[in-house]
């Protein structure tokens, strides 16, 4: 039997996403057609963009708009790279993103793309797992002084290596308080149906989700975007085409998976109390056996202000890709860090950031829990841990 604890990757897809799939199948309209067919896709789509909306605490009637894209990825980027290509620019560094050190791939390469168009990228430091506020103050006082402007910030909701819950709104009330017509990002893509939070709670202009990391099936995302955003033509598509999506992003909308998404983002909504105890509890357990290894060398990440949902272990003296090896054997699913970075040689920007050490990174893996997961798998994963310990550790299998 596999124990699946790995869901900051991507989460089972429950009952409610597969019915709302399965007749989502069945209305094979394009949205933009103007025939019967077409129009019976575009409603179900109108309701599934309330559905999502309503989950996210978006007011209706606000004029704020939510985008579906085909990923969280593709929501940040449209976000960041969106935001800068919004207005003709200089290019000459006046111009500045400002990002937290750690953010996911998405955004970090994203903000790295526009140096070269001349953006300045000033990375704010989240050691043990805190945006630092004060190094913040420091950089929107320099890009003051030097005549430049904010024009993106992004910083991420809750890690997806560390767990660490950043206090975004304070981030995004100080860049507010000197540069206005910045863009506020936030990733809330692990935030998403765990934590309780709105656009307007977080003060951001633009918040991406995606439907994987909430039991819906891969290929649909969402993009907040504040009616003082468009207003202000703040924000840009990054793909031309068809104009679909309010024109923020072409492409023949997947309805299917839209679909599931929204019903999914409904089950989160009406089950949120319920399934945010269930994974305390769970969390709980976790920890107290973790506690119990403590003796064996294995340590705990503890950011100051941590989800439940995620906990980072380091296992000194014992590679990450050996251990997981060792727990699949046992049919225990985990990570090492983020699985969009999987295939990537660079070690983890989100660890090093939150302060560990080369050797720890290196030794780092990644337990990430969901409300459908139960004791035992949490026992489970604790006896194999234990057992993984000392085998690697004594079997001859050293790094």
């Amino acid at each position: 039997m596999i124990r699946y604890l790995d869901n900051a990757a991507t989460t089972e897809v429950c009952r409610e996403a597969k019915e709302a799939l399965a007749a989502a199948v069945e209305i094979y309209g394009n949205p933009s057609s103007v025939h019967k067919a077409g129009a019976e896709a575009s409603r179900l789509l109108s309701r599934c963009r309330e559905t999502v909306s309503d989950a996210l605490g978006i007011r209706r009637g606000s004029g704020d708009a939510l985008v579906f894209t085909a990923s969280g990825t593709e929501a940040n980027c449209t976000a960041v790279i969106g935001s800068y290509r919004s207005k003709k620019r200089k290019g000459d560094g006046s111009e500045w993103a400002l990002i937290g050190e750690g953010e996911h791939p998405s955004v970090a390469r994203a903000a790295a793309s526009l140096e070269a168009d001349g953006c300045l990228v000033v990375k704010i430091p989240t050691k043990g797992g805190v945006l630092d506020t004060a190094r913040l103050e420091e950089a929107l006082s320099e890009c003051e002084k030097s005549g430049g402007t904010v024009v993106v910030a992004a910083f991420m909701l809750i890690n997806n290596e560390t767990g660490a819950i950043y206090d975004v709104a304070s981030a995004f009330s100080a860049v507010k308080a000197r540069f206005p017509d910045a863009v506020a990002h936030c990733d809330a893509v692990q935030g998403f149906g765990k934590i309780r939070f709105t656009p307007y709670s977080l003060g951001a202009d633009t918040l991406s989700v995606s439907a994987h990391k909430i039991h819906a099936p891969r290929g649909a995302g969402a993009l907040f975007v504040s009616a003082g955003t468009i207003k202000r033509k703040n924000i840009a598509p990054i793909l031309p085409g068809g104009g679909q999506e309010g024109g923020l992003r072409s492409g023949t909308e997947n309805l299917v998976s839209i679909a599931a998404f929204a019903a999914a983002a409904e089950a989160a909504k009406n089950s949120f109390d319920k399934n945010r105890e269930t994974v305390a509890s769970l969390r709980k357990r976790l920890d107290e056996g973790l506690s119990a290894l403590a003796s064996a060398g294995v340590e705990v990440k503890r950011p100051a202000v941590t989800s439940d949902a995620i906990v980072n272990l380091t296992l000194p003296g014992i590679r990450s890709e050996t251990m997981l090896n060792y727990l699949s054997g046992r049919d225990i699913c985990v990570s090492a860090g983020s699985a969009c970075s999987a295939y990537s040689k660079k070690k983890s920007d989100a660890l090093a950031a939150f302060g560990a050490t080369d050797a720890e990174i290196d030794s780092s893996v990644r337990v990430s829990l969901s409300h459908t997961n139960t004791e035992d798998d949490i026992d489970a994963f604790i006896a194999a841990l234990s057992d993984g310990v000392k085998a690697l550790r004594c079997g001859g299998r050293r790094r």
